[in-house]
């Protein structure tokens, strides 16, 4: 929904800079005919943005109109810009380098979280098809961050990963690289949590090739550290979010009024993410990290 509105307030550059947090917003910064813009910021800065009926509940009536206008006539898409994944960066050949452009591109990407040795998780040597399984969780990966433009709601975000990928869901193993990527189409389209189509669909093939392919040849593992990083921050997201959103819920909340005005676009709808499966989905995400480390993600 932040993005909807900064998309609206697109004139207003300090809107678009606007992260949670940032309280040091300078009205004198503004004309004084950019009122209405300073207004909303100041409105939204110590609003959590992923609050929907926070964020409703401070829009003036006109904002509100325009908001409700863009949802019914399915406009939302043509305000939105598109997001670019950090790991579609400039493909160009080159013979060399500089190590500003190496760093530059690699800062783009999640941070790598340090996991222990693999020798210390266990003394039997992994299964090399094990690759297989971490590229049906790479593949199911970079569909769900596409499919909801790069701003991932975790819980929803957990759900919906869990609904495509059937290594993390119920512990399938998978034999060759076609059958992994495959397994993630097919549930995609069987899916009830997800729409999507076959050019998404080969979206999704080809950044998962990109992923296994790496920042260079002598770095291919990078990529898919830094996407399992991120997985698994957004595991340990979505278990603090719903803890969160048990403590509210059994404060009786009443619902706010974005949520009864437009309840197709709350969570209401999902199935309740259980927080017991995703505390070990967390230790399988940082046992592939840490056998990535030690083997890489070579299939020859």
């Amino acid at each position: 929904m932040i993005d909807i509105l900064k998309r609206m307030n697109e004139n207003n550059e300090s809107l678009e800079d606007l992260q949670p947090g940032d309280e040091d917003a300078n009205d004198d910064d503004f004309d004084s005919d950019d009122n209405d813009e300073v207004d909303l910021e100041e409105r939204i800065k110590n609003l959590d943005l992923n609050d929907a009926d926070a964020l409703w509940n401070v829009l003036t009536d006109d904002e509100r109109n325009e908001f409700e206008a863009l949802l019914s006539k399915g406009d939302v898409g043509s305000i939105m810009l598109q997001w670019e994944p950090w790991w579609v960066g400039n493909k160009e050949k080159k013979l060399v380098k500089d190590m500003d452009e190496c760093k530059d591109e690699l800062s783009r990407c999640p941070a790598i979280i340090e996991v222990p040795k693999l020798n210390t998780l266990t003394n039997i040597k992994p299964s090399p098809a094990i690759i297989f399984n971490i590229t049906n969780v790479l593949s199911s990966y970079v569909f769900v961050i596409r499919y909801f433009n790069g701003e991932i709601e975790p819980v929803e975000g957990v759900l919906c990963l869990l609904n495509i990928c059937a290594n993390l869901d119920t512990n399938a193993n998978f034999d060759d690289f076609a059958t992994a990527v495959e397994s993630v189409g097919q549930k995609c389209l069987q899916s009830e949590l997800i729409q999507t189509d076959e050019i998404s669909l080969n979206v999704m093939k080809h950044d998962t090739h990109l992923i296994l392919k790496g920042p260079s040849d002598d770095n291919k593992k990078y990529y898919c550290q830094a996407a399992l990083s991120h997985l698994s921050k957004i595991f340990s997201d979505a278990k603090k979010a719903e803890k969160l959103n048990k403590k509210v819920s059994d404060k009786g909340k009443d619902v706010n009024r974005f949520s009864k005005k437009f309840p197709e676009h709350t969570q209401s709808h999902l199935p309740k993410l259980d927080v017991s499966k995703v505390k070990k989905l967390l230790k399988k995400v940082e046992y592939y990290l840490s056998y990535i480390e030690s083997y890489g993600m070579n299939m020859e």
